[in-house]
């Protein structure tokens, strides 16, 4: 048996039912793009890392939940964005590279998909789950990197509606500093279509990040986006959000109760940062600034006036046995009492993952772990909690998880990936 089958010899499933993306591996899209393996998903779609038939270049593309293959308005949203990321063009946002329709019958026979550049990335969400809170100078680089990319997207009238840490990637350009790069223009619209028809007919978006007009179903300007941002700002240094709860209950905190000060949590902060949030804050869209390069040029102004020397503190690394770099795929964990939970999978080594959950685990706890390989084979392995941290905000943990049972050819597989992403 040679290494190949004896990876693809792993169990299909915990729960001993495939996903409905497993069913998709390996199938062909529109005649040039063939699926590897899934590497993110939301409520409407699947992302799924693919390669060009021709060229054999990755990508990301972007596919329908089976279930709403047929439903108009999810199927509009996909293509609606294919069309609104193709009208941006800027380093920080991701980039459109294909769109359509497969043709062609098959499993995939009439379903929409848009294909973006693939990015080795890790979410500024994961970042914060895993840290609890972000350093100022972590904080302000990725706070005017995502004002700049949402003011390439203001200038061409486009409003995201969904800013969040968790549509901000930190990546690594190929000069070896960082970047960053905004996703998933899902529900995204045109400004213009909102001044001449109205407002959206459905409010979509997450609650704790969006601005009260947005909320109250009102016209969404720019400037919503400005207030999402300063949420994602505030939550990046403190580790919790402005305001918190049910839909209700955010929607009354932002309405009602004064503008949060950043520095009763986090001191260190300059009044000019504190001041420019509680303004982006503001319950007027008009007293915000009024857009991405608006919140650019005053973010830029309060950097200038910052003390120089704030230095930035990642993970630890002189405890790390092995590199780790940014890995995007779901992944399966049995839970002693033989509950299954999904995890996502956030960064890999040979020795283990991060993952970010929604449920606390206990550190020492042995689990089973099912997952794909980079190279889309699946294989379960036990795996113990090292670490687990749990998020202020949002029923977030990052969890740590060493491997102690992979078999030795897919941790080859695993140190050939890391190998090659690991940046010179």
């Amino acid at each position: 048996m040679s290494d190949d089958d004896e990876l693809e010899a792993a169990p299909r499933s915990l729960r001993g039912v495939a996903s409905a993306s497993e069913a998709l591996i390996g199938a062909d899209v529109d005649g040039r793009y063939v699926l590897n393996r899934e590497i993110g998903r939301g409520g409407l779609c699947m992302v799924f890392l693919a390669e060009h038939r021709y060229s054999g270049r990755p990508f990301a593309l972007k596919l329908l939940h089976p279930e709403f293959r047929d439903h108009p308005e999810a199927r509009k949203r996909l293509l609606t964005e294919a069309r609104l990321l193709g009208a941006i063009h800027h380093p920080y946002v991701v980039s459109v590279a294909d769109a359509g329709i497969v043709r062609g019958g098959g499993l995939l026979d009439r379903m929409p998909f848009l294909v973006m550049e693939r990015l080795h990335a890790k979410s500024v969400e994961a970042m914060v789950t895993a840290r609890g809170k972000l350093t100022l100078r972590d904080t302000m680089t990725i706070a005017r990197f995502a004002a700049e990319a949402l003011g390439a997207a203001h200038a061409v009238e486009i409003v995201h509606r969904d800013v969040k840490p968790g549509n901000l990637l930190v990546v690594r350009n190929p000069d070896g500093h960082k970047g960053l790069k905004l996703i998933d223009f899902g529900v995204a619209i045109r400004a213009q279509r909102e001044a001449i028809d109205g407002p959206a007919s459905s409010v979509v978006g997450t609650p704790v990040y969006m601005a009260p007009e947005h909320m109250a179903g009102q016209r969404v300007t720019p400037a919503a986006d400005v207030w999402s941002l300063a949420v994602t700002i505030y939550e990046c240094l403190t580790g919790q959000l402005p305001f918190n709860g049910s839909f209700e209950q955010v929607y009354a905190q932002a309405a009602t109760m004064p503008r949060p000060d950043v520095r009763r949590l986090r001191p260190d902060v300059p009044d000019a940062l504190s001041n420019l949030l509680r303004r982006a804050l503001s319950l007027d869209p008009a007293a915000r600034p009024a857009d991405g390069t608006a919140m650019l040029y005053e973010l830029d102004l309060v950097h200038a006036s910052m003390t120089a020397g704030v230095a930035a503190r990642d993970y630890d690394t002189s405890r790390r046995g092995h590199v780790r770099v940014p890995y995007r795929a779901p992944a399966e964990m049995l839970l002693p009492g033989g509950v299954v939970v999904d995890r996502a999978i956030q960064d890999l080594s040979e020795s283990g993952i991060f993952i970010v959950a929604t449920t606390n685990v206990i550190e020492g706890v042995v689990v089973v772990l099912r997952f794909a390989l980079p190279s889309g084979h699946i294989v379960a392995t036990n795996a113990v909690v090292r670490w687990c941290k749990e998020s202020a905000t949002q029923a977030k943990v990052a969890l740590g998880l060493e491997f102690t049972g992979l078999d030795v050819p897919a941790r080859e597989a695993i140190a050939a990936y890391v190998r090659r992403a690991e940046p010179a």
